[in-house]
């Protein structure tokens, strides 16, 4: 995990997200819009998964509601979760059959960069995908 490096967003989407669980459906939704429309549909399938579980973890650790921020920069796709949960969330290592505990994995090995960063009510857990090629 490292500190996100301070971007100048070429432009930036947000949104927030109520305690549902159908938020992470509108959030994948959204998500694949909005690349789409930018012509990121190299990084779709990646972005769309690590959302999922970023906002899943959120829904599942917070009782209250999200706010999901989308950036693009010159160099990258970069998405925030924030959320009230306490705690900093850690990859841990499940054991075979249990039905959670991979999400940070799956981010850990699909993202580019992730973090997460404290705040006093909460965290922000962030990763960024750089686009391959656009098409």
């Amino acid at each position: 995990m490292r500190t996100p490096k301070p971007l100048t967003p070429l432009w930036t989407y947000g949104m927030s997200i109520p305690h549902d669980p159908r938020a992470v459906g509108v959030v994948r939704a959204t998500i694949r819009s909005i690349l789409a429309a930018a012509k990121l549909n190299c990084i779709v399938d990646t972005v769309e998964l690590l959302v999922s579980e970023v906002v899943t973890n959120a829904y599942r650790h917070s009782s209250m509601e999200a706010y999901v921020s989308m950036e693009r920069t010159l160099e990258d796709f970069r998405v925030t979760v924030w959320d009230h949960g306490p705690g900093t969330p850690t990859p841990s290592t499940p054991a075979n059959g249990d039905e959670c505990g991979r999400g940070l994995g799956i981010i850990e090995a699909c993202a580019d960069e992730w973090g997460v960063r404290d705040y006093p009510y909460g965290k922000a857990v962030w990763f960024t995908v750089a686009p391959k090629e656009e098409t």
